[in-house]
């Protein structure tokens, strides 16, 4: 063990590591730490076949190489680099501690020790892959490696044959720090220090030696203050051998060093970058530039020397070419180069706290900062916008927290708030791989604003997607028990919630109970709000699995769904103790002002105990708008702050503003894949100079308006519907010629997203954008068109849910749009059947928007030419506004049914209205008065008053009555009342039962 005298500064932790931790110089290290590996390991089987299996008779430089690229090293020399630029940083911050620190310009690398720590090494199993231009890729053919390799190494017999090295890991490679030791001649004086790049300058040297296992670059000269050494006949320095590794329990010789390689690739494959498309490609074929280009490749230039004859840019291509990541290499060039930028340009490095965040970049997302890209893969699919590139890891961080909560048995609820753009379902899709990751079942439903009158349109789409997922992922188990006890729990009413839902009929079977015809009863809406609590109920108690329901626009959720979520959250606090269930919205910020349904729901469901967790987005700041273009990019964020500025400046943080135009900037070119770099490579003064549009609006508008003509045409027929599933595509195209295809075209752009065969917008600001396209006077003509294309192919099919489609786009279109009056019958006909249809799914706001379009398209004297269908719709609107509240619109369609009412009976539906309308305003006493003169009308006739010997008497009376009956079998089979104005006698003598309580 080696004590080390501390400075003051060092933390306790380090203190420990260092009196306890083994101690190695840095060269002797990197040869041990190599030895030890076990390249066969490294090796796939092509490569095997082609070299054999066993690694000692594979020639010395592709051993070498393996070692060096390998995960476990490289992982191991970064923590060691990374150590040592810490230890710089804090001696440049704390003067005091400068002593302790070599001179720049010397040769620093004889001062480095590497401490090792008997804990096993942090490896990034999850994040690591092959690295390219290897033998581990396998893509690269070992044959032509080997030729290469040939061509470069003129006497393989300089190596010799060693035995196999079982194992793959060893002490070595458990790096617990490293740190420059003072020399005992040191006499202090590191003024010098205070120029930065003489620091970064000669630990980038270090890095070479480290990352070349030892080897130093021929172009270096020897150091002010270090020993001279002459060149060993294998191309290493005298004194820098090491002692055979006891490995196993046998003495293994270190894996010799090669001939550095002269042979350069980056040169000829700039001449790629050159060409912009293929028509530069047969232009410069013509003229026999390319050729030229080819043939006339300058080759790297390297800088004068500079400092006496000691600092200097070099080419650090003889890394590249032992495999070592580009971006690694780059590292350590942009760090030698940065005493005159010869090599690397304005990337050359100017502080060491930027080397020492680059490293820790490389060490925390090695598969972004540290192994190179797939160029394969990536000049096919282009940029691609991950989600994880939106760093919202607090906010994340949250709702995490709040689903643990919630399906851990608290009554808890989360709502993501923000303007339109900023990121809320890229955040909630998040938590949804989050929750799947853990075993979870994440249901998403999404409300538009162009399907309002599509009943439960959201709740519908998740809880089909639920009972999709337990029929077709083959959980039998669990969906015999969740069926089991769905029928119970459902019984007979099941019926009414397999209209909502049509999947459920899966899990249910055919018997899904009885259709009740009575559509009378105003509690119908209880009724499937009941129903939707005892389903959520079980799915989430019994499903084997944590279920989370995610809704996304709750700012345009109809008020039949914001009821029946309000229900959900309220009987979810009382849920079986084995519930996992989680509710998750998100809104736009006009969704949380006061007046809004939804804010009305959050504040009810708090004063009953259920907790609402708020997170509240809000638009991205310089720094982390790049961060994501740095993580987009893969690139270190010194060198993208440039870009970034440009894209802050034009987007202002908005999230969907930016991916939206750093999409467009790769189609333009402006920000393009360099083959010769690897890297992605853009032109700031074309980006500066580019005009774009104020807001996200126009700019996405501008996008759209770059597509070829059929397919703006396409999008905007699908804006005037949202998210549009292929049977309505279908039958639109057989109308209006070709559709499919240019939706196609969007679907490859980026502006589409088609999901199980349904097109949607990628975001509703596109969907918007392509609305706008159209002109406003133009748009009720579009919307009435597509709606009476729709009809007849929704009547063929018996589908409701293209017939509610097609009936709220000749809503949207209106009266003004009708030819004649003939149209404008058929139109108010099928407004009443959608209006029925909605009723028996229990949405009477929807229905009460249906009957009240189908009375608009009426002409004048309907009530008496058409006095059958007129009386329907007014009977039905009547009713479906007492069930919404709305009292107003009840007492004016009443007051037209008592009106132009041909008898006493048709008008009763609109008096029981009328005085239950009365009741629930809390008018009482006109409500009983009213209910007592229809009961005298229908020749009920009641007394003045009742005494209390006269109640008895009823009571026997009722009671001998009852009697009758042996079971209750028998007085529930027993014959219906079918009498009407018997029926309508007993829903008022109700009324005034309920207005006495």
């Amino acid at each position: 063990l080696e004590v080390v005298t501390l400075p003051l500064g060092d933390k306790v932790e380090d203190l420990k590591l260092k009196m306890t931790s083994k101690s190695i110089p840095l060269r002797e290290w990197a040869e041990r730490a190599l030895e030890t590996i076990d390249v066969s390991a490294l090796a796939n089987e092509s490569f095997t076949s082609s070299f054999g299996a066993d690694s000692f008779s594979w020639p010395a430089d592709i051993r070498r190489s393996l070692a060096l690229s390998s995960d476990i090293y490289l992982t191991s020399a970064l923590k060691v680099a990374r150590s040592l630029t810490n230890q710089i940083c804090e001696a440049e911050e704390d003067g005091g501690c400068q002593q302790l620190l070599p001179t720049p310009g010397t040769n620093w690398a004889d001062s480095v020790t590497v401490h090792l720590s008997d804990n096993p090494i942090d490896m990034y199993e999850g994040d690591l892959q092959p690295l390219p231009f290897s033998p581990q890729n396998r893509r690269s053919d070992p044959r032509e490696l080997q030729d290469m390799l040939n061509s470069l190494i003129p006497d393989h017999s300089l190596f010799e044959k060693e035995d196999d090295v079982e194992g793959a890991t060893s002490a070595y490679h458990n790096v617990a720090l490293a740190e420059f030791v003072s020399s005992p001649n040191n006499d202090g004086n590191n003024g010098s220090l205070k120029d930065k790049t003489q620091c970064i300058y000669s630990l980038g040297i270090v890095f070479y030696d480290l990352f070349s296992g030892g080897e130093r670059h021929p172009d270096i000269t020897p150091q002010i203050n270090s020993k001279p050494r002459a060149m060993d006949e294998s191309g290493g320095v005298e004194g820098d051998a090491v002692e055979p590794v006891q490995y196993h329990g046998q003495a293994r010789e270190p894996i010799p060093r090669g001939d550095s390689c002269t042979f350069d690739l980056s040169g000829k494959l700039n001449i790629l970058d050159k060409i912009g498309d293929v028509g530069d490609l047969f232009e410069n074929l013509d003229d026999g530039r390319l050729f030229d280009n080819v043939l006339q490749i300058p080759n790297k230039k390297r800088g004068p020397q500079i400092i006496g004859s000691t600092m200097r840019s070099v080419s650090v291509d003889p890394l590249r070419l032992k495999g070592l990541p580009v971006r690694l290499c780059d590292l350590i060039g942009n760090m030698i180069d940065c005493v005159n930028g010869d090599l690397s340009g304005d990337e050359a490095y100017r502080n060491m706290s930027d080397v020492r965040s680059d490293l820790q970049l490389m060490l925390d997302k090695p598969s972004r900062f540290l192994y190179d890209m797939d160029l394969d893969k990536v000049a096919v699919t282009g940029l691609q916008l991950d989600e994880a590139v939106f760093d919202r890891e607090m906010d994340l961080s949250t709702l995490q927290n709040s689903y643990r909560r919630s399906i851990s048995g608290e009554n808890e609820c989360a709502i993501i708030v923000g303007s339109s753009g900023i990121g809320k379902t890229v955040l909630a899709n998040r938590l949804g791989s989050f929750a799947s990751a853990l075993g979870g079942l994440f249901l998403s439903g999404k409300f538009d604003q162009l399907q309002h009158a599509k009943p439960f349109s959201a709740l519908a789409s998740a809880f089909n997607e639920y009972c999709d997922k337990m029929s077709s992922e083959g959980r039998s188990s669990h969906l015999q028990v969740v069926a089991s006890k769905l029928r119970i729990a459902l019984g007979r009413e099941a019926l009414h919630l397999v209209k909502v839902i049509p999947n459920l009929s899966i899990i249910l079977g055919e018997h899904v109970g009885e259709h009740d015809e009575d559509q009378d009863c105003v509690d119908a809406q209880k009724r499937l709000q009941y129903l939707l609590c005892q389903f959520v109920g079980v799915i989430s108690s019994f499903s084997g699995a944590p279920v989370t329901l995610f809704l996304d626009d709750l700012q345009w959720a109809d008020a039949a769904s914001i009821s029946a979520i309000n229900q959900i959250l309220l009987v979810s606090r009382s849920l079986h103790a084995k519930r996992q269930f989680f509710f998750l919205g998100s809104s736009r910020e006009e969704g949380m002002l006061e007046e809004h349904p939804f804010k009305n729901m959050l504040s009810s469901i708090s004063l009953i105990g259920v907790h609402a967790t708020i997170v509240k987005l809000a638009c991205m700041d310089k720094e982390m708008t790049n961060t994501m273009v740095s993580d987009l990019l893969c690139l270190s964020p010194r060198l993208t702050r440039p870009l970034s500025e440009i894209i802050f400046h034009k987007t202002k943080g908005s999230p969907l503003f930016f991916s939206q135009l750093m999409i467009s900037l790769c189609k333009d070119n402006l920000v393009r894949l360099s083959l010769s770099r690897r890297r992605w490579e853009w032109d700031e003064e074309k980006i500066l100079s580019r005009k774009l549009p104020d807001d996200v609006a126009t700019f996405l508008t501008s996008t759209i308006g770059r597509l070829p003509q059929e397919v703006q045409t396409a999008l905007e027929t699908l804006s005037c519907f949202g998210a549009t599933d292929c049977v309505v595509i279908e039958a639109l195209e057989t109308k209006f010629g070709n559709l499919i295809g240019p939706l196609e075209v969007a679907v490859a752009e980026g502006v589409l997203d088609k999901i199980n065969g349904s097109y949607s917008f990628g975001h509703d600001r596109l969907q918007e954008a392509a609305y706008n396209m159209i002109q406003p006077e133009d748009r009720c003509i579009f919307h009435f068109k597509y709606g009476v294309a729709l009809v007849p192919r929704s009547l063929e099919l018996q589908d409701d849910g293209m017939l509610f489609v097609a009936t709220s786009q000749i809503n949207r279109g209106g009266p003004a749009a009708v030819k004649d009056a003939e149209q404008a019958l058929l139109i108010a006909n099928l407004n009443l059947t959608a209006g029925l249809k909605a009723m028996e799914l229990s949405d009477f706001s929807s229905a009460f928007s249906f009957f009240d379009n189908g009375i608009s398209f009426l002409r004048k004297r309907h009530w008496q030419e058409h006095y059958d269908l007129s009386l329907q719709l007014f009977e039905n609107c009547s009713k479906c506004a007492l069930v919404i509240g709305d009292i107003t619109s009840l007492s004016l369609l009443s007051e037209q049914i008592i009106t132009f009412s041909k008898s006493f009976e048709e008008k009763l539906n609109a008096m029981y209205n009328t005085v239950s309308a009365l009741a629930y305003a809390s008018q009482l006493p006109e409500s009983v008065n009213r209910s007592i003169l229809v009961l005298s009308q229908l020749g009920e006739t009641l007394p003045e008053s009742c005494s209390e010997s006269d109640t008895k008497f009823y009571i026997e009376q009722t009671n001998v009555m009852l009697k009758g009956f042996a079971t209750d079998g028998e007085l529930i089979n027993y014959k219906t009342m079918d009498d009407p104005n018997k029926i309508m006698a007993m829903k008022f003598y109700a009324r005034l039962e309920l207005s006495f309580q």
